[in-house]
């Protein structure tokens, strides 16, 4: 159970320092729940007293179906445990400049020659707000100035050769400044997915795209906030013939996750209803 070196005293004295006893944690509030993965937030003492709070993602085999199971034997791209990649993927999104959530431990069980359980614990981003609920604060002004902070996000992010699979705003959290002048820190969460294709990359980048033009807009991000988004993704005030041809693509894309139903019949806390937050 590999752990960071300075949390492992904190696992220790919460009584979480052996993969049986962090899979059968019970403490903590739930915050999501689909068949075979949950996500928990508990509330750990640490060794000086203070506390710490830590987000502890579970996996478990219900959550594989029998082709998963075939992939995943297979060493098939994309069929890996998602607790480890999702470690992996936060060590290499730090390598590249971008802020993630603190890894704090990960572990795996296999069986039959596969990981089917395992569990990914990260701390919690202090003073982090999920980017939907951030612009939902903002005046005229500020929603378009950070429309144009995460356009450079996510510009960066996507020329760094990375692809979330999941780029909707709640999975981008900010920190805002607490001074004048300071800009808010951002941080990318929920990477268990996270690829860096070398092959049909435009194709990964119109989804994520899409995706956050689907979470945008149920934010009440104006015409004016999405037109700043493509000016400082494009890097240009007029978009070229090509640009707005993947801005047409990603549309489609975000029309697709709008007609579509809920993938779980429970997600977050209201069963069969598709948050307005993923």
């Amino acid at each position: 159970m590999p752990a960071g070196q300075p949390f492992v005293a904190l696992l220790q004295k919460n009584g979480l320092n052996s993969f049986d006893a962090v899979m059968a944690c019970k403490d903590g509030e739930m915050m999501r729940s689909v068949p075979g993965r949950s996500t928990v937030k508990i509330a750990l003492r640490r060794p000086d007293g203070g506390g710490q709070i830590v987000f502890l993602k579970r996996y478990k085999p219900e959550y594989l179906s029998f082709w998963n199971r075939m992939l995943r034997l297979l060493h098939w791209p994309g069929a890996d445990d998602e607790a480890l990649h999702e470690w992996n993927a936060i060590s290499q999104l730090r390598a590249s400049g971008f802020n993630t959530a603190t890894p704090v431990a990960v572990g795996q069980e296999r069986h039959a020659g596969i990981v089917t359980r395992s569990f990914l614990l990260t701390a919690e981003i202090v003073g982090g707000i999920a980017a939907h609920d951030y612009t939902r604060k903002l005046d005229a002004k500020s929603r378009g100035k950070l429309s144009a902070q995460i356009a450079d996000l996510t510009r960066r992010f996507h020329a760094a050769g990375f692809v979330h699979q999941d780029h909707y705003l709640s999975h981008i959290f900010i920190v805002p400044a607490k001074k004048d002048g300071v800009e808010p820190q951002f941080f990318y969460i929920d990477l268990q997915r996270l690829i860096r294709p070398r092959l049909l990359r435009k194709r990964w980048v119109v989804k994520d795209l899409g995706m956050l033009a689907y979470s945008a807009q149920l934010s009440k991000a104006s015409r004016s906030d999405m037109m700043r988004f493509c000016q400082v993704y494009f890097q240009r005030n007029r978009l070229a013939a090509s640009d707005k041809r993947i801005v047409e693509h990603a549309i489609s894309r975000m029309k697709a996750l709008q007609r579509r139903g809920p993938k779980y019949d429970v997600i977050w806390d209201r069963p069969g209803v598709r948050p307005p937050n993923v």
